[in-house]
């Protein structure tokens, strides 16, 4: 059984990067009104997906996906959209996986920032997870909205599992009134997908799960680095807008999710590459920390030796990233 030791959640950034600015005109955050927090009835875990104990081992839970949760307030629905469609001019392409995504937007919005730090939500967060999460540490990945593509034969987003660990999917449009645009998830492992991809087959129809969301405000809490899911293609026009919101736990014993090749194809790098260093430095405090509180007395040097490694070990992985001068790519399974 794994040692677990809790981090302190890593501070948000004192100043913006060169050339972001918060709204000029935007509303103000505030809990009392803008969020409605409401528990999903059901939810399964990574063993209903197939996943095995020792695949399970390497997460920070064995929670898969929830049924349909409550977020938002109407008042914050409304809020939520007033910003993101001010903020949809800073969109950029995820190539061609997705067409238009906004990331960085907690560095623009101050709404959007207060919204995705609420330490009310991580609560509720960590009370859906059954583990305590913080707001993720790379704030690139806080408040990541997808907008639908202009082309209908295109997917809003292909098949794929999230570059981070824990997240939620917020609808911030009205699911109701769109045609298509599901989102939905595969009753399956990555593994699964990955070989009906290399087959080229299609996705079996009856695995694949649409949750109904009642409107606008209402998410799915997931480990989406583990659950593959995807965003389907539009029958008729509409402005769907999705957000997604990303989390860490506060034991940083597990291996960590976050998959720099992906980012570093879409963010700009002069906040990617900070973000990405204090991420795995912060990992590796809390390792760190740990060795600290917890290493034994002991004349196995080779013992010891094991746990500096492994302390270290996210230091080392963000200064092979950062060297890798290699371009990077928005990994998916396809469309099938």
């Amino acid at each position: 059984m794994r040692k677990q030791t809790k981090n302190q959640p890593i501070a948000f950034p004192k100043t913006l990067p060169e050339g972001y600015q918060y709204l000029d005109d935007e509303p103000t955050y505030n809990s009392d009104k803008h969020l409605a927090l409401e528990y999903p009835k059901e939810s399964l875990s990574l063993r209903d997906f197939g996943y095995s104990d020792a695949e399970i081992e390497q997460c920070p839970t064995d929670y898969g996906i929830s049924g349909v949760a409550r977020l938002l307030s109407d008042e914050g629905v409304a809020a939520l959209m007033n910003v993101v469609q001010q903020l949809r001019q800073y969109t950029v392409t995820g190539g061609e996986r997705i067409q238009y995504i906004l990331r960085g937007g907690v560095y623009r919005s101050r709404f959007l920032r207060d919204l995705c730090l609420c330490p009310k939500v991580s609560k509720f967060l960590s009370e859906i997870y059954g583990i305590a999460v913080a707001p993720h540490s790379i704030p690139l990945h806080l408040g990541h909205c997808n907008y639908a593509p202009d082309d209908l034969d295109r997917a809003i987003d292909k098949w794929h599992s999230d570059t981070l660990g824990l997240d939620y999917v917020l609808m911030v449009s009205d699911p109701r009134e769109q045609v298509g645009g599901e989102f939905q998830y595969f009753l399956g492992t990555k593994a699964e997908v990955a070989e009906i991809t290399r087959n080229g087959q299609p996705m079996p129809e009856h695995r694949i799960v649409s949750p109904n969301f009642p409107g606008p405000g209402y998410m799915v809490v997931m480990q989406g680095g583990m659950i593959v899911h995807r965003g389907a293609k539009l029958k008729a026009v509409y402005d769907r807008i999705t957000m997604v919101n990303g989390y860490v736990p506060l034991d940083t014993t597990s291996p960590d999710f976050s998959r720099f090749s992906d980012i570093k194809a879409v963010d700009p790098h002069d906040v990617l590459l900070p973000e990405w260093a204090r991420h795995k430095a912060w990992l590796a405090r809390g390792r760190l920390d740990r060795l600290i509180d917890e290493l034994p007395f002991t004349k196995d040097k080779n013992y010891i030796i094991g746990e500096l490694k492994s302390a270290i070990k996210e230091v080392e992985v963000a200064i092979k990233d950062l060297a890798d001068e290699s371009p990077g790519f928005l990994t998916n399974y396809g469309d099938l």
